[in-house]
C-alpha cells in the first residue's frame, strides 16, 4: 500500500470514527433522557394514583420508592459523564476528519511528497489517539457493534456521495 493509500484510509476510518461518536452520544443522551422522564413520570404520577387507588398502596409506595433510588444513584450512572465525554470527542474528531478530508486534495494532486504525505497521517493519527485519550482517559467506552455497523454504512455512503470516481 503506497503513502497516499495509507492516508485515504486513515482519512476513512477517522471520518468513520466520527461518525460512530456521533451516534454513539445520540444513543447515550437517548437513554439518559429516558432515563430522566420514566422518573418524572413514575414520581409524579404514582404520587397522584396513590391518592386516587389507596387499595394498590404498596404499588405506587415501591414505585416511588424505586424512583427516588433511581434518582439517588443517577449521577454515578456511566451515561452523564458519556454524554460530556463523547460531545467533546465528537466534536474533535469532526474536526479532525474536516481537516483529513481538506488534505486529502493535496495528496491526491501529487503536491506533497511521500514524506510528506507520511507526517500527514501520523499526525492524523496522534491527534485522534490524543483526542480518545483526553475524553476517555480510563478508556471506558464500551463498543457497540450495531452502532460500528451503522457508522461503517453512513460512512460508504458519504464516501459515494463525496468520492464518487
Amino acid at each position: 500500500m503506497n503513502t497516499q493509500e495509507r492516508y485515504w484510509q486513515e482519512f476513512i476510518d477517522i471520518k468513520a470514527d466520527a461518525i460512530y461518536f456521533d451516534l454513539y452520544y445520540s444513543k447515550t443522551e437517548q437513554i439518559d433522557r429516558s432515563i430522566k422522564i420514566i422518573m418524572a413520570i413514575a414520581s409524579s404520577s404514582s404520587i397522584g394514583a396513590w391518592v386516587i387507588w389507596r387499595n394498590l398502596d404498596f404499588l405506587w409506595g415501591f414505585i416511588i420508592a424505586f424512583s427516588q433510588v433511581i434518582n439517588a444513584i443517577k449521577d454515578y450512572l456511566p451515561y452523564k459523564n458519556r454524554l460530556t465525554a463523547l460531545s467533546g470527542l465528537s466534536k474533535d474528531i469532526n474536526g479532525l476528519a474536516i481537516s483529513a478530508e481538506h488534505d486529502w486534495f493535496k495528496v491526491i494532486k501529487g503536491a506533497l511528497t511521500e514524506e510528506e504525505i507520511n507526517e500527514l497521517q501520523m499526525k492524523l493519527k496522534k491527534d485522534k489517539l490524543n483526542f480518545v485519550q483526553k475524553h476517555f482517559p480510563d478508556g471506558s467506552l464500551p463498543e457497540s457493534a450495531k452502532l460500528v455497523a451503522r457508522a461503517d454504512e453512513r460512512t460508504k455512503k458519504y464516501l459515494e456521495n463525496y468520492f464518487r470516481s
